[in-house]
């Protein structure tokens, strides 16, 4: 009983290690003064880096961008080059397009609350029939691209959406993890 015990639980933290997902995020363009800065009044990319060790077939992440002293943020439109109808959130690296999500034309963009009013609320999501999300190193999957015109700071945060209920890649079902919330000074 003991020895299948032990296989049991070395099978479970195997399969644990070999499915972990890694999120986090880097800024990045003309309003990027360095990872933890932000230059008020310049367009700023938020990049979402992923590292994946297990095989996929379906994501559901969401992120919260909110602060105690900024109330208003905008999203610079990018028609036609992005996920979403106003092109300011974009896939990279296979999650553009339907080459990794090949369901419902790719990665779906859920903007319960993308306004720039804060705080705001933005999910994406992808499944696939054919193809497999991978294992690789850290990498640019996702990116949002914003303007701060206040000094201050802003958070962005892991969030739910409708009608999704968590972060998850699947199957097997794995919570990625997640190195936020992340906090932002924003500067003249």
């Amino acid at each position: 009983m003991k020895k299948i015990t032990v296989c049991i639980l070395s099978l479970f933290i195997a399969t644990s290690a070999f499915s972990a997902t890694t999120v986090s995020l880097k800024l990045s363009g003309e309003g990027a003064k360095n990872d933890s800065t932000i230059i008020a009044g310049k367009k700023v990319s938020v990049d979402v880096y992923l590292e994946n060790e297990g095989n996929f077939k379906g994501v559901t992440l969401g992120f919260k961008i909110f602060s105690d002293n900024i109330k208003k943020i905008s999203h610079p439109s990018d028609p036609g080059n992005g996920l979403n109808k106003q092109g300011d959130v974009k896939g990279h690296n296979g999650w553009q397009g339907t080459t990794t999500w090949d369901m419902m034309n790719g990665l779906f963009v859920n903007e319960t609350n993308w306004d720039g009013t804060l705080p705001d609320l933005l999910g994406v999501g992808g499944f696939s029939k054919t193809a497999v999300y991978t294992p690789h190193k850290f990498e640019k999957k996702l990116s949002f691209e914003i303007l701060v015109n206040e000094t201050g700071t802003i958070v962005i945060d892991s969030a739910f959406y409708k009608p999704a209920g968590r972060w998850m890649f699947a199957p097997p079902s794995t919570v990625p993890e997640w190195n936020g919330p992340y906090s932002f000074k924003v500067i003249k």
